[in-house]
């Protein structure tokens, strides 16, 4: 004769088993709900941020006085150092839309310089740190230092 715990036990095991994979999904949904109201409230903050928050008051003075300089809508070659290329891309961005951005990371040849010159009709260069190669600037300004860094910021126009 069987004892009355050997039927208890499957009845038990199986009941333990529901308990922890209804634990388990309660867990697992939880888990879900407060990752995605996680994600959902950080792309939100993402997006309506990402634009003015990389940008710093020195960065935004200098881009500004480049485009007070250079008419909308003309492409301005920059040359940096691969070092260099975060901030060079950072610039990029900040200047498009409105004027686009051709960057030449150094070593820079007069050949390279004069086939974007000829292809995009470039008349001003931004540099981006002590630049090893003049592109062949008829005058420079020093707009600074970048934020933060030693590095320099120079601007100016092309020689004809």
């Amino acid at each position: 004769m069987l004892s009355p715990f050997v039927l208890e036990r499957p009845d038990r095991a199986r009941l333990s088993a529901a308990a922890l994979r209804l634990i388990a999904a309660v867990v697992l949904a939880a888990s879900a709900a407060a990752g995605l109201t996680a994600l959902w409230r950080d792309l939100r903050f993402a997006h309506a941020w990402a634009g003015p928050s990389i940008y710093s008051a020195v960065d935004r003075r200098q881009m500004a006085a480049v485009q007070a300089a250079v008419p909308e809508g003309a492409v301005i070659l920059l040359v940096a150092r691969p070092t260099d290329v975060w901030h060079a891309r950072l610039w990029q961005r900040g200047l498009y839309p409105r004027n686009p951005v051709a960057v030449l990371l150094e070593p820079v040849g007069p050949a390279a310089v004069g086939r974007l010159r000829a292809r995009y009709g470039i008349r001003y260069a931004v540099l981006i740190g002590p630049p090893g190669v003049d592109p062949g600037l008829a005058w420079r300004r020093d707009l600074g230092a970048l934020a933060g860094l030693p590095e320099r910021v120079s601007f100016g126009a092309l020689a004809p």
